[in-house]
């Protein structure tokens, strides 16, 4: 029974590995040849994997950059920030969280998001993958701005607050900082700090 464990747990730690293989190189051939002009065949010779292997593990070309958007909007490290957000009472604390997780996981996501971006219309596939990315930012964070709602010290309701943390938070402001040449530290100080003079009291105590 130990040994018959112990040999599962090794395949299983194999097809995770080959799994992790199929996705980076489905990932590098998209973003360097578009969705179009990548072929399963040169993600299996990209992997090192059989073509049939790519196929029993993640999929033809639309399960692959299913995968791949998925992989980045069920990042565990998105989960950890949320946690840190929505337990603090603090807005300001709040939006400055917020400036440094979406800044992080966008980092480590960038190139994913670009593709899926820049190759929306290529096929429905691709602007599957790309809407289901964009709702579950969003969804995120629509539960910081129902937490943020519900502190005192926030101005507007749960809706406006939602929209103006996409506004300062969303992709398009990260593209748009990250375009200017800015760091990543730096775009998340400044995007939080206006985040804040949209929804916190002004430090004179007169609004905003």
């Amino acid at each position: 029974m130990t040994k018959r464990t112990y040999s599962s747990r090794v395949r299983a730690v194999a097809a995770g590995r080959t799994h992790t293989a199929i996705l980076r190189a489905a990932e590098e051939l998209f973003v360097e040849r578009g969705y179009t002009r990548s072929t399963v065949s040169a993600i299996a010779d990209r992997a090192g994997v059989a073509l049939n292997t790519v196929y029993t593990s993640v999929g033809g070309k639309p399960a692959l950059v299913d995968a791949l958007a998925r992989e980045g909007t069920e990042d565990e490290e998105i989960q950890t920030a949320l946690d840190a957000m929505l337990a603090s009472a603090d807005g300001l604390e709040v939006l400055r969280l917020t400036g440094r997780s979406t800044g992080e996981i966008t980092r480590r996501h960038a190139r994913v998001l670009n593709f899926l971006r820049d190759n929306a219309t290529a096929d429905p596939a691709v602007a599957a993958a790309a809407e289901h990315a964009v709702e579950r930012y969003r969804e995120r964070l629509a539960l910081v701005a129902d937490h943020l709602a519900s502190l005192p010290e926030v101005r507007l309701d749960a809706v406006r607050t939602g929209q103006i943390l996409w506004f300062y938070f969303g992709q398009d402001a990260w593209r748009t900082v990250r375009g200017f040449g800015w760091t990543w530290a730096e775009g998340a100080d400044w995007l939080a700090a206006r985040a804040a003079d949209a929804l916190l009291p002004s430090p004179t105590g007169h609004g905003g």
